[in-house]
């Protein structure tokens, strides 16, 4: 137990969550909810002022203090490294890194020991990225974060200079990016989405439309501009392009199934699933199967960052 002198961490709840245990693995998701429960188990945290265990109820507003040195021996250091790195670099210069993430793997790990990630093999190539970002140390360098199933540019910071700016830049929605994507049904012209999101109530992994109210913590706004590219009959699908304006979890996912043209495969959010054999994704994970693609990010100063497109794209999906 920490003495009255010892340093601490004040949180303050400021959205709907009920449980401390979940509260903390939001703020930290680097560390898995399984440690936070055990940590509370074990170390003194409190909620305005009283010892809490990991089933307390939280209200906002609320205030959770934690003892710096709990959340120290909490976080890892780095991710692991890969004894093979598999990267595949499309950009590199003195301040930044872009990497093509393949569909299937995760950007960075939840827990130090996890591997095959993005970031396990991008530690093991640049291990001095360790450190950098205000992400956590299990996303060294990294300035934004992809699906598991979705592939492409994944850009990374080489200095906390550089992280900052870059960073700015992506919360001021000045970095434009564009993906391409399969979704079910014909999409004739194109479609514009300007709908707030929010966390699905009961289900964090989920985010919802969230219908019109004030701006406030806990509503993001988001627009999505969705383009038509090639129709295929055969299966029902439009292959289309995207260009995502704002950065919201799973903003295009949502975006497209309230528009009624889910990602094809997507379950989470009413995608039809793939038949065996339709998508090669099927192999590597049954569960979580679409087909989305972030082609090409422009930054704030003009530079366009481009990822070869993959195979289901086929020749109608080569950007102009």
């Amino acid at each position: 137990m920490p003495s009255s002198s010892s340093p601490v961490i004040t949180l303050i709840v400021d959205e709907p969550i009920s449980r401390l245990d979940h509260f903390l693995h939001v703020r930290y998701p680097f560390i898995s909810i399984n440690h936070w429960r055990q940590a509370l188990r074990n170390h003194e945290v409190k909620v305005d002022g009283r010892r809490a265990l990991k089933g307390t109820s939280l209200a906002v507003g609320q205030k959770v203090v934690i003892p710096e040195t709990l959340l120290d021996c909490l976080q890892p250091e780095k991710p692991a490294t890969e004894a093979e790195p598999e990267l595949e670099i499309i950009y590199q210069d003195e301040e930044l890194l872009a990497l093509n993430k393949p569909a299937g793997c995760h950007t960075h790990p939840l827990a130090a020991a996890e591997t095959g990630t993005l970031a396990n093999h991008l530690i093991a190539v640049f291990p001095e990225l360790a450190g950098i970002g205000d992400f956590g140390p299990l996303q060294p360098g990294l300035l934004h974060r992809l699906d598991f199933a979705t592939s492409g540019v994944v850009l990374v910071a080489r200095s906390d200079s550089a992280w900052k700016r870059l960073r700015e830049q992506f919360s001021r929605h000045l970095v434009v990016k564009e993906y391409m994507a399969q979704v079910q049904g014909l999409i004739e012209n194109e479609i514009v989405i300007d709908k707030a999101l929010t966390h699905a109530t009961g289900d964090r992994r989920r985010m919802v439309v969230t219908p019109p109210a004030p701006v406030c913590r806990g509503i993001y706004p988001a627009r999505t501009e969705i383009s038509p590219v090639l129709y295929t009959a055969f299966d029902d699908s439009t292959l289309v392009r995207l260009v995502m304006v704002s950065g919201v979890m799973h903003q295009l996912r949502v975006h497209l199934a309230d528009s009624g043209h889910p990602l094809f495969g997507d379950s989470l959010y009413g995608g039809r699933p793939f038949a065996v054999g339709e998508s090669d994704f099927v192999k590597v994970n049954a569960d979580v199967v679409f087909h989305l693609h972030c082609f090409q990010l422009t930054l704030a100063d003009g530079r366009i960052i481009s990822a070869p497109l993959p195979e289901w794209c086929g020749a109608g999906g080569k950007p102009n």
